[in-house]
Parts: C-alpha cells; structure tokens; sequence
C-alpha cells in the first residue's frame, strides 16, 4: 500500500519543536540515556541495554500517571467525607513502537508490529506480577487531538491497585449476563455481529473486526479473539497456531483501513481485558478498540447524559473501511 499523508499537517506548534524535529527526541536511538533504563527491550543479543540496536524498547514513563514507591500500606482506601480515597499506586511505562520517529504504526513492518504487541504482552505478564497491581491498562495515543505528547510513536502500559470504573461496569454487566444466560456477552456478540454481517470489517481464523453497534462516534472498531478467553496476555505466540501475530496482523490492517478511509485521522487505542492475577473468566473476553477521532462534536447530550449522537450509523462505517484500499 502507498503511505497516504494528510492534506494538512498535524498541528505540534504547541510541543517543543525540538521534540517535534527528533533533536531532543528521547526516544530516538541515540537518545536512550534521555530516557530512565529500559526495563526490556527487543533486540539482537549481540546488543547492549539502553544502547542503539533496540526494535521495541520498554522504559519507566517521566510523568508517570501513577507511582510505584507507595507502601502497601497505603494502598487500603479511606473514607475523606462521603467519598473513600486511596493513594495513586501503580507502574507506568512508555513502550517505544519503533526506531523511526516520523512512522505510523499503519506504516511499519508486519515484524515491527508483531514485536510491538509482543511487548504488551510481555509487558502486562511483567507488570502484572506485582501483586498490588490489579489491572494492567494497555493503550496508545496517536496524534495531539488524541493526547499524543512527543510525536516519535510510542504505546503506554499502567498496572493500578483499583481496576478502572469503565472495566467495573463491564464486569458487573458480563457477570449479570453470564449468570442469566449461562454463555458470555462477547461470545453471542461476536456470534451475532458474524451472522449479521453488515457491521463486519475483517475476519481471520481466530479474530474478528467490526464497527461496533451504537457506536459513540463515528468508525470506533473493535477486534477481539472469536473463541473465548478473557486474559489478554494469555494470547497464544506457539509457532504452529501464533495467535499473537495473527492479532497484530489484523490490527495493523484496520489501522491501514482508517488511514486510508479517514486520510490518516490521530486515534485511540486500547485493550480492555480481565484483572491482573485472575484465572480465566467465563463471563469476560478481552478485546481492542481503534477510536479515530473526528468531526463529531461531543456536547451536552453526549457529555451530560451519556447519550451519544452518531452521525455515522456503524453499517456504512464498516462499509467504508471493507472497502478501504489496505494490503
């Protein structure tokens, strides 16, 4: 596929431009010592850490969102009036995507994009280890309307002591769900949007893309394993059923599906899966969503009652996108 650029350039006058040009990037090669040490990385073994040579790089975030040197203690909510509150424990890391600044993910190799989910999955086991950590947050930003800091790609894994509200509700509900039905929600989902068809993307033998029904905004794609498993680390790499590249493969294609379809929008994506340190969860099943942004306007109906005005429906989206020029 030939790379499509934007008509207008994304807007960085707000960054510094020398992390803007790649003078001061720290995570350009070159520029490992303005980063704290890789805690992993993908590399040949005749290299060394924190040194040139590195595919995918793994390193303690600057501003970490969380903080990793509260006791456990502290960890234990308290009640400040009406509400309980605790101390903002957690890890947070900056995976570094590629050695090529300028790159989009849609862009790079199919091995480079292997090895990049290859490091979440590394990297959830890793962090997800501590026993404090409740769930590991797989995401990335891409571009600044997306919240994109420093252009040089780059994904992000946070392992928290709560499990966030958003995947609360998810649980609750899929665990209702299962309790009532005996099968799980993603499961008949996954079996219906099948049958149905229209808002189906792209299918592989184990995963399947679609736009996903009652959308917020416009193209919000979904790609989740069609048979069961609720732990996103648990994801297969054996050589004879790699689960894990086939996941990367298909990702990657939905990414070139946007470019193309949305002349290469800034987006969202992140990786909703089962609590760290879980056993397997009949009721839940891992999945990933690729949020675009676009010109639709989030304003009080959206924003004050959660009732979201899609002006796409998310059939012709998922149109759109199949019909997307993508190798």
């Amino acid at each position: 596929m030939d790379k499509l650029r934007r008509v207008h350039a994304r807007d960085w006058s707000h960054a510094n431009q020398k992390l803007v040009s790649g003078e001061e990037c720290p995570f350009c090669v070159g520029h490992e010592g303005k980063t704290p040490p890789e805690v992993k990385a993908i590399r040949p073994a005749n290299t060394k850490p924190d040194q040139p040579g590195w595919i995918v790089r793994a390193v303690p975030n600057l501003g970490p969102a969380v903080d990793a040197t509260f006791p456990g203690i502290l960890l234990e909510e308290r009640a400040v009036g009406q509400y309980m509150v605790s101390d903002g424990f957690g890890f947070h890391y900056v995976i570094v995507n590629t050695t090529d600044h300028k790159a989009h993910m849609a862009d790079v190799s199919r091995e480079n994009m292997h090895d990049v989910v290859q490091m979440w999955r590394d990297m959830t086991h890793f962090v997800g280890a501590d026993r404090s950590v409740k769930y590991v947050s797989i995401f990335e930003n891409f571009g600044p309307l997306a919240g994109m800091s420093i252009p040089h790609p780059h994904s992000q894994i946070v392992g928290t002591g709560f499990i966030p509200p958003r995947i609360l509700r998810e649980l609750r509900g899929t665990s209702r769900f299962y309790e009532e039905n005996r099968e799980c929600f993603y499961c008949r989902e996954i079996e219906d949007e099948i049958k149905i068809g229209k808002r189906i993307i792209a299918k592989t033998d184990h995963f399947v893309a679609w736009s996903q029904f009652a959308s917020k905004s416009p193209y919000q794609t979904v790609i989740s394993p069609i048979g069961h498993q609720s732990y996103f680390a648990n994801i297969s790499t054996n050589p004879s059923a790699n689960h894990l590249a086939e996941f990367a493969d298909l990702l990657q294609d939905i990414q070139r599906r946007i470019m193309v379809t949305l002349n290469d929008p800034d987006y969202n994506l992140y990786i909703h899966t089962a609590p760290a340190n879980q056993p397997e969860m009949p009721h839940y099943h891992w999945h990933c969503h690729v949020e675009p942004v676009t010109n639709a306007i989030l304003a009080g109906f959206e924003k004050g009652f959660q009732v979201f005005l899609n002006p796409r429906s998310p059939e012709s989206s998922a149109e759109d996108l199949r019909n997307a020029i993508a190798a």
